[in-house]
């Protein structure tokens, strides 16, 4: 292991480094930092380092409020899934919670508040319709780092859990039922975690973007 950098009186972004402090479960060093708004803030070295976290949040908090006012996606796809990617992380009572959540897959501070930090993400890792968001490693949560565009098939192969959907009495994955019913993987996804009958999800034209 190497020798431990020192970051009091370091700037990184709003936050200003004023001592240790206990270090994570995994061993990772971690600093006590004052953001400009006031609050303290605990981070790890790299994080602070990489660039990652630059304030106690107040920074995605504002770019949150903006993003709320100017992105105009909320009725996108790809808003759902970012919803959706959310949702199954914190909310215990998701169907998907023990699948993710309950596991401590998390979503990184970098996406969890920020919309347009998700979005733009996406895009310039050849985001598209009928695409859906794999984590490259399956114990390890969201963020740019784990995380890709993977076709139904792809991820599939990467799942750790594969929930079985039984339709007229066969079963098997979404991404199988996606394939055979000829509905981008996404869209069936959204439909069935959304409460459709999986009959419907199945059969209901997918209306195309003008």
């Amino acid at each position: 292991m190497g020798r431990l950098i020192n970051l009091t009186g370091q700037r990184f972004g709003r936050l200003t480094v004023i001592s240790r402090a206990k270090n994570t479960p995994a061993g990772q060093a971690q600093w006590l930092s004052v953001c400009d708004c006031g609050k303290k803030a605990i981070s790890t070295g790299e994080a602070l380092r990489s660039g990652r976290t630059l304030s106690c949040g107040c920074f995605r908090r504002e770019r949150l409020l903006q993003a709320n006012i100017t992105h105009g996606e909320s009725d996108s796809l790809l808003y759902h899934v970012w919803c959706d990617m959310k949702r199954r992380c914190q909310d215990k009572y998701s169907q998907d919670w023990k699948y993710y959540g309950d596991r401590g897959i998390t979503v990184c501070d970098e996406w969890l508040n920020d919309f347009t930090a998700f979005h733009q993400w996406a895009l310039e890792n050849d985001y598209a319709d009928g695409l859906s968001i794999d984590r490259i490693d399956v114990n390890k949560g969201y963020s740019p780092e784990n995380c890709r565009w993977a076709d139904a098939v792809t991820q599939s192969r990467n799942r750790r859990n594969v929930r079985l959907v039984t339709y007229q009495g066969k079963a098997q994955a979404l991404s199988a039922w996606s394939i055979e019913y000829g509905i981008p993987y996404g869209v069936l996804y959204y439909r069935y975690t959304h409460g459709w009958p999986i009959e419907r999800a199945l059969t209901e034209p997918v209306k195309k973007k003008i």
